[in-house]
């Protein structure tokens, strides 16, 4: 099933944004990809160009985007009835199932990419898991990295009831959560920078920060009564009307590993597509470092990131290391699943495919003859996966000069399968029946048995013409 594309993904901003957002969005993307700008790519830029058109004139009139919002819920609906309800086997258990992260699109940012950017005016610390505003309370960001307004001044009263202000509604990014941080969170931000060393915030990713203090809340709440402190890193703190100490707010959520993993997940995939696989392959272990300490990751998630890592090692010429993944996946499945399960049927076809890439066909050949011992064990297996493995089962062993398990092996097959089932996929039964009449006359068994075969052949196979199922097949 193809992927959901949405106006809010085409504008790169998420479901819940506000009006101004959706419009920096759409102003940054339309400057970046107008036609005359993009010369050497004019044909795309004026594609581009219509698609965020299309998306600005939904998402800027309420009535529009109320119903793309109705049609987005009705479509997520119906693709999870039809993962639901899809035949064994189909790729979506390939898929990693993202719970937190859908609508962003990450990117690494920042100093040798400290931070991943979400591009909704949050940044999550790689180091920490802490989701972060770009910008103070009083500022606005924009698509770009822009920033406008001024931060607003708030005395310790004001300071604590603003998460509680933020969080009402539809909070900021999806989330609700937001909090002012402690001294130690706030201090992890900076870092030293320049020949004076001097403690600064990283200003391609946040706002600048001009010697303003801000509000924190104790490292250690059981020792006081976790109010509002002021945390002066560059400067002093800013006194109002009868010495209140005046401050500015920038907040904060988590730390949340189970949505690092899921970006860093993203990004990596993002990496592997572009061929920077060595990227890849770091992210990926990344991610998987964080899914497996994270609480709330689904155990199908983490052995879908083993194999993309696997996938990932294969892709950049490293065999064994792939190898190794992939057995881990499989060790993992059989524990999770137990011996006979769809899952680790998979993982088998998986190392059989591997082998069969390296030219390993001795390996390949004792692999998918235990994913198809497992697959005869499973109760409603679809016929076209069995077809499909028994069809390079049986290759495979006649490569091998196995006949006589090869010709065992179909028979067996076509005795146990009825009629109306021979016709199902006619492609790949017609040449069973041909390859074990000429197992049978090879092996000096009676030639009328093979011819029988090969009239069954003749029934059941589909004329090279579609036209010609106007006439009915001749029974020989």
């Amino acid at each position: 099933m193809k992927r959901l594309r949405t106006h809010y993904e085409n504008l790169q901003v998420t479901e819940n944004a506000s009006q101004e957002v959706i419009r920096g969005a759409y102003k940054f993307l339309s400057q970046k990809w107008h036609p005359d700008k993009n010369q050497q790519q004019r044909e795309k830029a004026e594609r581009v160009t219509k698609i965020l058109n299309d998306a600005y004139n939904v998402l800027s009139d309420p009535d529009q985007r109320r119903a793309h919002d109705e049609w987005i819920a009705e479509q997520r609906t119906v693709r999870k009835l039809a993962d639901q309800s899809a035949q064994p086997g189909s790729a979506s258990s390939r898929n990693y199932t993202y719970h937190y992260s859908y609508a962003l699109n990450p990117e690494p940012a920042g100093h040798r990419e400290r931070y991943v950017s979400l591009n909704d005016g949050t940044v999550m610390d790689v180091r920490t898991g802490l989701q972060w505003f770009c910008h103070s309370v009083g500022e606005r960001w924009h698509p770009g990295g822009i920033f406008t307004g001024t931060p607003q001044l708030h005395d310790a009263e004001l300071a604590a009831a603003l998460p509680a202000r933020v969080n009402t509604g539809q909070g900021q990014g999806r989330f609700k959560d937001w909090r002012l941080p402690s001294e130690r969170e706030l201090k992890s931000l900076y870092t030293r920078k320049g020949i004076s060393l001097r403690r600064t915030l990283d200003d391609s990713i946040f706002s600048i920060d001009d010697k303003g203090p801000y509000w924190t809340l104790t490292d250690n709440p059981w020792l006081y009564d976790n109010v509002p402190r002021v945390v002066t890193l560059q400067g002093e703190a800013q006194r109002g009307d009868g010495d209140l100490v005046l401050a500015r707010a920038r907040l904060v959520r988590g730390p949340d590993h189970a949505m690092l993993a899921e970006l860093m997940h993203q990004i990596a995939t993002d990496h592997l597509a572009r061929g920077e696989r060595q990227e890849a392959i770091n992210h990926f272990q990344r991610s998987l470092e964080l899914a497996e300490q994270a609480s709330g990751i689904e155990e199908g998630n983490i052995m879908i990131l083993m194999r993309d890592l696997a996938l990932a090692y294969f892709e950049s010429q490293q065999p064994s290391e792939a190898e190794a993944w992939l057995r881990r996946v499989l060790e993992r499945k059989r524990q999770h699943h137990g011996p006979d399960h769809l899952e680790v049927f998979k993982a088998m076809v998986d190392l059989a495919c591997l082998h069969k890439s390296l030219g390993n066909f001795r390996a390949a050949l004792d692999d998918l003859s235990q994913a198809y011992g497992v697959l005869m064990r499973l109760e409603n297996v679809s016929q076209c996966m069995t077809l499909g493995v028994l069809y390079d089962l049986v290759a495979l062993q006649i490569m091998h000069g196995e006949n006589r398990k090869a010709e065992t092996m179909i028979s067996r097959y076509l005795e146990h399968s009825e009629g109306s089932d021979l016709g199902a996929f006619p492609e790949r039964t017609n040449v069973l029946f041909i390859v074990l009449g000429l197992l049978r006359a090879g092996s000096g068994k009676e030639i009328g048995d093979a011819q029988h075969l090969y009239r069954t052949f003749l029934e059941f196979s589909s004329p090279p013409v579609e036209e010609a199922e106007d006439f009915t097949r001749v029974r020989v």
